[in-house]
């Protein structure tokens, strides 16, 4: 088999920046067109004819020696010789289409015979978008190549711009969380010690508004991890899914219409619970919001199988209007969009698709609708026990372990958004605790070192001035203080294990903007389990 012969071609030697010029109209990767002949002779007359420095010329020898390039590298045409021992051009081509990669890479056959319609055909249904003939005219190679690498230089720009767009919108969701976190916090600490029935109802609206708007931030956060990622990140844990189910009962205790829970066989797997509960959040909050007043939404999770849980979400009403029926998991797609971005569905599918299961639905206006999901038991080995203090719906009284004691302590808050620690501060000086707070991973070192601060535990943002990031300041934190101290990191960043990128023992997550009743008992729990009465 005849070697892979490479060669880059750029006589000006001049080295491109890495980083995308868009002034110029180009991003920085040269676009590659390669160049497939058995006669190193051919491959050399063409690559004179094509040398330049606006594209790189890679060659190969046999169509073996050409799929390995292609797998290799990404392409932006393919001038293949039809003629060419062991695999000829056409069989190449059929290889190519039969691979993701090369499916869709431009091919323009080379061939020393006069046109012949019905091998022009041939070649056309194996995917050559043109052909050449011999011998070739170098103004004709260049015009063709030159289209090409056109569109290929656009279509880098246009990925490009779509991955600072995905980046854009995830920094945002960022950005946002912090003022999103002091604006709820306070609501809900003001709401406690508020009488006038005029405050209390302004408050509640902007408890709610608040809550309304973490969730579609949360939605674009996902939307981003998504498409920046190859999907949603899950941490599976052993569960009780009952008491997963259990917990959806609760957050819509009080509400409108009745929600019955079915259960039947074996509750026991390993989930992601925080994704599960967002999943079926989203799934029975819509069966709510699209019953009549006061009809029964039944949730049933059937465990007969030793292998899957089927869970159904059923309610009454009239079914998924028609327009809606094809696109209905698809993004931004929504009957209302006064009621949220039409990205509910769209994530809880990419929920069950994590977990490698299925979703599929059936509606009509005489039955109602119906979700129905098939869940492995187990998707992935459990990653560790649901006591552990990773996140703060898995573990605790929220898992029906019942009430603990509370415990008060010295909480240092490290965080550059002045605001989140002044709202953090009111809350957590409101349930007796004292606060020490800081700016940054140096004052809190400085408060530690300087000033011997001794905190009960630390509560420190993700990310920090200067590109520091929480767990890191944590770890210091301990060296210096030579013992465990309990952390609650807080994140608002676009990728779903970011705060878990950096392994801290003796942790909670959280993201933002964080519940306060959620907050309040995962540092209960962090300061309880550090007392040694967990």
């Amino acid at each position: 088999m005849m070697r892979a012969i490479e060669n880059s071609s750029n006589p000006s030697g001049r080295r491109r920046s890495s980083t995308a010029n868009f002034d110029a109209g180009r991003t920085s990767k040269l676009p590659v067109v390669l160049i497939v002949d058995d006669f190193a002779e051919n491959l050399i007359a063409m690559e004179a004819m094509l040398r330049c420095d606006e594209f790189e010329i890679v060659t190969a020898q046999s169509g073996r020696a050409a799929l390995d390039i292609l797998l290799d590298r990404s392409v932006a045409l393919a001038i293949i010789d039809v003629h060419m021992p062991e695999m000829d051009g056409f069989e190449l081509a059929t290889l190519m289409r039969g691979v993701e990669k090369t499916r869709y890479v431009p091919i323009v056959f080379v061939t020393a015979h006069s046109p012949d319609v019905a091998r022009m055909f041939k070649g056309y249904e194996v995917g050559a978008v043109d052909y050449l003939f011999k011998p070739i005219d170098q103004q004709v190679l260049r015009g063709k190549v030159d289209v090409f690498v056109t569109l290929e230089r656009q279509r880098q720009q246009l990925l490009q711009i779509e991955h600072m767009r995905e980046m854009f919108v995830g920094i945002l969701g960022h950005d946002l969380r912090n003022p999103l976190q002091s604006i709820l916090t306070s609501a809900e600490r003001s709401l406690t010690h508020a009488q006038d029935d005029n405050l209390r109802k302004a408050l509640q609206v902007i408890r709610q508004s608040g809550g309304r708007m973490a969730r579609m931030i949360e939605q674009i956060l996902d939307l981003t991890r998504i498409r920046v990622g190859s999907g949603l990140a899950i941490r599976p844990a052993a569960a009780d899914f009952r008491r997963i189910v259990e917990q959806i009962a609760d957050e819509f205790a009080g509400r409108d219409g009745a929600l019955r829970l079915d259960f039947y066989g074996d509750m026991q797997g390993a989930w992601d619970v925080d994704r599960i509960l967002q999943l079926l959040s989203n799934l029975v909050g819509n069966a709510v919001e699209h019953s009549p007043p006061g009809s029964e939404i039944v949730l049933h999770v059937d465990g007969a199988s030793a292998d899957w849980l089927r869970i159904d979400v059923c309610n009454e009403g009239r079914g998924v209007p028609g327009p809606l029926r094809d696109a209905l998991f698809e993004p931004f797609t929504s009957g209302d969009r006064m009621r949220g971005l039409g990205l509910g569905l769209f994530i809880c599918r990419q929920i069950v698709l994590a977990h490698g299961g299925t979703i599929e639905y059936e509606s009509d206006d005489d039955h109602g609708t119906r979700f129905r999901i098939l869940l492995p038991r187990r998707c992935a080995i459990e990653t560790r026990p649901t006591f552990e203090l990773r996140d703060a719906f898995g573990d605790g009284a929220r898992m029906g372990f019942g009430p603990r004691t509370s415990r008060v302590g010295v909480i240092l808050v490290v965080d550059d958004d002045p605001d989140v620690r002044d709202s953090l501060e009111l809350l957590l000086t409101t349930e007796g605790h004292e606060v020490l707070s800081a700016a940054d991973g140096d004052a809190a070192t400085e408060l530690v070192v300087a000033r011997r601060a001794r905190p009960d535990m630390v509560i420190i943002d993700y990310h920090l001035p200067n590109g520091a990031h929480g767990p890191i300041v944590v770890r210091r934190l301990r060296e210096l203080l030579n013992r465990d101290l309990p952390a609650l990191v807080l994140s608002g960043g676009p990728t779903d294990a970011e705060a878990g990128r950096i392994p801290l023992q003796n942790s909670a997550q959280l993201g933002k903007p964080a519940d306060v009743e959620r907050l309040l008992e995962t540092i209960q729990r962090l300061l309880l389990a550090s007392a040694g009465q967990s």
